[in-house]
């Protein structure tokens, strides 16, 4: 080992604290990066997992498949696994729901009970064709009770509408929209067959279950010998075919691969493309399904829709995360380099050639890498640990199946963080060597070359002396003095503000992004009412005051048709209406209750408001294309504050005043599109008459709600709707989701804020001989104290100067990409911005007041005469 690498050892070795400080830093950014892609990792497989147990582990479904063709799925090399099940029959069981009046009973093989979201409750599942499992909608929905141990009788066959055609098990139930009455469909070719029952089951997915479905899921065992005729079957294909499924698919029906291709991303067909494949499909008579979800999970294309740019936002805020963790190795190491040009001066002072210099440079690199780069890896799968255990704490008494997080390995992470790392800490070694290699050995023993004094450039404005005093102003060129030392500080504090604030305004995006895709309720329970009599409006009141109701609005609404003037142009041309044919507006009120809440929280008082409407103004506009549902956000009416709206309500002419315009939603509303005139009670009741009503509610417990409510309208004609499970279980991926959000710019937090103190520490300690000098010439300690605020007040008014107005840039940037084209209008993220700001000088104050405390104990003959920190 030559000369140089000892000392460079041995010097590393002395400047303990240093060395320690430059090696959190390089820990800390490549943590950074293996924590963020660990976190990913894992969030994608934990929701892999969590699909699995919601939809079943399965990609495609053939629904009434004929068996004998079996054959040809077992066969085909790109299937990995698949499942069946099959349709049994169907039998009344006389249920409250008008919509849902029968059993459907559902044979399910051992494997398919294993693997297709049959999540048990109580009991056991069925292990032979004589016993069934129920689900908890026949009880919640469709008011109807059986117990684990019942023995039932069904009368199963086959559903036939008015003219004797067979109903799919898929279809909804036949419905006379002209007479508002139920088809005459019937059930033919009826089997009398008894089950016990013997497990309690959650409502199945709609795979399994449309939610339109007529009947209510009875699963039975299925024996191999049983499996004939159609059938529904559930498969996956292998890993290395899911990017091409449609191919798989495609092979299975015997057509084009490429026309299949364009028809499953919605492309038009040209009309031979469209002629070849239906003729291709002539044979097909079953209906094909996708778990898109799953299927974009597993191949890793969730994010990659190009019309949505969300994965455009997630580059960018990798970027943004990639340069944080460059930016903090770049930031440490150079620190340590900087300060060591001292020692380079007195190595060439006694022949240490620019060469050796650089070389010795690059050694140390070397070794802060090795140490730094492994503890790296580790701390950052240590952090992503932590985070997985305190989300499994918590998320355990969110769902009511044992679902854990687990964390996921991945080696591209831990290979892109090494080599980033590795790259930096060489590319800032170079920059330091270079430099190190260039100063002459006078300057570099002296100390000077980082501190150019110059008394033009030294002055400080007389703004400053007026303001501060005599402290300001040694502050002041104490920061001009210490330029390149002063300059890293802030650029930390500048990096740090900007990714909080960028960061936060992407996760309040991410979080409207799920809401929005999720879609869940703001009421777990809701009945109809079809008579508007006193006697049923006390019966609602009183449903109201039960023990168990959070929130409720009662809603009435009637049509209003209007002139399509009343429309803005934009909703106009993208929904594509008639300018000239008359439209319609909602009118609705809440209930004296409700509305007088959603006033209150408009600002609004009763007397200014009750003879005027309330115009939910601002919304997401549909539209239905070949690519289905498509939304965007604009304002629906071309109306403002002291309008008249002129039309029609029930063939009478009404004209309403418009007495405030808002884009908030009353509750109960959260998931409908407007445009929505909001009306009291008694304005409503003065022009419109509704006779149904709705009732929503928010309840702890709406099971007990529902039959509290049924016993109030014991022999009433009410239809009661209890979607509490459905909520519930939306409600725990969007916590899901948040915890894994959450966690990540706690992280990224985490990191910005050790940058800033490693800098600001490490910095400070660096000047404790300057410190110590000016309290040798007799500044006071009071003085000393005035001084080092006023040095936190500079910086952090010069970091935030700067990086504010970065963090915003790159917010817009990320709205722009991830909402640009949805219509909602850019937010500025204020919170974010006040946060940063406070956290800023506290952070600052805070930092400095640990370094002084530290630099005080310090001998001041000692700390002038030592080299070393």
């Amino acid at each position: 080992m030559s000369l140089l690498n000892r000392l460079t050892i041995k010097n590393l070795l002395l400047n303990k604290k240093r060395t320690i400080v430059t090696i959190i830093g390089i820990m800390l950014s490549v943590a950074l990066i293996t924590a963020v892609a660990a976190v990913y990792s894992s969030g994608i497989n934990s929701l892999i997992k969590f699909e699995k147990i919601q939809q079943g582990d399965f990609q495609i479904v053939f629904h009434d498949y004929p068996s004998e063709e079996l054959n040809t799925i077992e066969k085909n090399r790109s299937i990995e696994k698949y499942y069946i099940t099959k349709s049994i029959g169907f039998a009344e069981i006389g249920t409250s729901n008008a919509a849902k009046p029968y059993a459907h009973v559902k044979g399910f093989t051992k494997e398919s009970l294993k693997h297709l979201s049959v999540k048990l409750i109580d009991g056991r599942l069925p292990e032979n064709a004589s016993e069934v499992v129920i689900p908890t909608s026949l009880k919640t929905n469709g008011r109807l009770t059986y117990n684990i141990g019942d023995t039932i009788t069904l009368e199963l066959g086959k559903r036939v509408d008015s003219e004797g055609n067979l109903i799919s098990p898929l279809e909804e139930l036949s419905y006379d929209y002209e007479t508002d009455t139920y088809g005459d469909e019937y059930l033919i070719d009826t089997v009398s067959k008894e089950y016990k029952v013997v497990g309690i089951i959650e409502r199945p997915a709609y795979n399994v279950e449309p939610y339109s479905s007529a009947g209510y899921s009875f699963i039975t065992l299925l024996n191999e010998k049983d499996i004939n005729g159609n059938i529904d079957v559930y498969f996956r294909t292998n890993k290395k075919d899911v990017k091409k499924i449609s191919g798989v698919v495609a092979n299975i029906l015997g057509v084009d691969n490429s026309i299949y291709l364009k028809l499953m991303h919605d492309e038009l067909l040209t009309n031979e493309e469209y002629e070849a494949l239906d003729e291709q499909m002539n044979h097909v008579d079953y209906t094909i399904d996708f778990n898109n979800y799953l299927i974009g999970l597993e191949s890793t294309n969730l994010l990659h829709d190009s019309e949505s740019g969300l994965i455009t936002a997630v580059y960018i805020v990798m970027g943004i995360i990639v340069f944080t963790s460059v930016f903090c190795i770049k930031n440490s190491f150079d620190i340590s380099i900087t300060e060591k040009i001292k020692q380079y001066g007195m190595l060439k002072s006694i022949g240490a050639t620019k060469k050796q210099i650089k070389k010795n440079v690059f050694y140390e690199a070397t070794i802060l890498g090795v140490i730094g780069i492994p503890l790296g890896v580790l701390l950052g799968y240590l952090a992503s640990f932590i985070l997985i255990l305190i989300s499994n704490y918590y998320l355990k008494d969110v769902f009511s199946f044992d679902f854990k997080l687990e964390l996921s390995f991945s080696i591209i992470a831990v290979i892109f963080a090494i080599v980033l790392g590795v790259i930096t800490i060489y590319a800032s070694a170079f920059r330091s060597a270079r430099r190190a290699s260039k100063i002459s050995p006078i300057d570099s023993i002296r100390n000077s070359a980082n501190i150019k004094l110059n008394s033009k450039k030294l002055k400080s404005p007389k703004l400053i002396k007026k303001i501060f005093g005599e402290g300001g102003e040694i502050s002041y060129k104490n920061l001009k003095r210490n330029k390149k030392k002063y300059r890293t500080t802030v650029i930390s504090i500048v990096v740090s503000t900007f990714i909080f604030i960028a960061l936060s305004s992407f996760m309040g995006m991410a979080f409207n992004e799920v809401d929005n895709e999720i879609k869940v309720n703001d009421y777990n329970i809701s009945y109809t009412v079809y008579s508007s009599e006193s006697e049923m409006l006390k019966r609602i009141l009183e449903t109201t005051k039960l023990d168990n109701v959070e929130n409720y609005s009662i809603v009435k609404d009637s049509s209003m048709t209007v002139d399509p003037k009343y429309f803005t142009d934009e909703y106009v041309d993208y929904v594509g209406i008639s300018k000239e044919d008359e439209q319609s507006i909602y009118t609705i009120t809440l209930g004296s209750d409700q509305y007088n809440k959603y006033i209150k929280s408009l600002g609004l008082k009763y007397d200014d408001i009750k003879n005027k409407a309330i115009v939910l103004n601002n919304d997401y506009a549909i539209r239905y294309t070949n690519k289905g549902e498509e939304k965007k956000y604009m304002r629906l009416l071309d109306i403002k504050v002291g309008d008249s709206i002129n039309g029609t309500i029930l063939g009478s002419e009404s004209n309403i005043l418009v007495g405030y315009t808002t884009d908030i939603k009353p509750f109960g509303f959260k998931n409908c599109s407007g445009p929505f005139i909001i009306l009291s009670d008694e304005y409503f009741d003065s022009i419109a008459k509704a006779n149904i009503i709705d009732v929503y509610f928010k309840s702890s417990d709406a099971d007990k709600l529902q039959d509290e409510i049924e016993l109030i309208f014991k022999g009433e004609d009410i239809h009661i709707n209890n979607n509490d499970e459905n909520v519930r279980i939306m409600n725990n991926l969007f916590t899901l989701i948040g915890i894994f959000l959450y966690g990540f710019i706690i992280v990224i937090t985490l990191i910005g804020v050790t940058n800033i103190f490693n800098t600001i520490t490490t910095n400070m300690e660096l000047r404790k001989q300057e410190f110590a000098m000016l309290r040798s010439v007799g500044m006071t300690n009071k003085e000393f104290k005035r001084m080092i605020r006023l040095e936190t007040l500079f910086m952090g008014l010069k970091a935030l100067i700067f990086g504010v107005p970065i963090g915003i840039f790159f917010s817009y940037l990320i709205y722009h990409f991830l909402e640009g084209d949805s219509g909602l209008p850019y937010e500025l993220p204020i919170k974010a911005i006040v946060i940063a700001i406070i956290s800023v000088f506290l952070l600052i104050s805070l930092i400095m007041k640990y370094s002084i405390s530290k630099i005080n104990k310090q001998n001041i003959i000692e700390t002038i005469r030592n080299e070393n920190i």
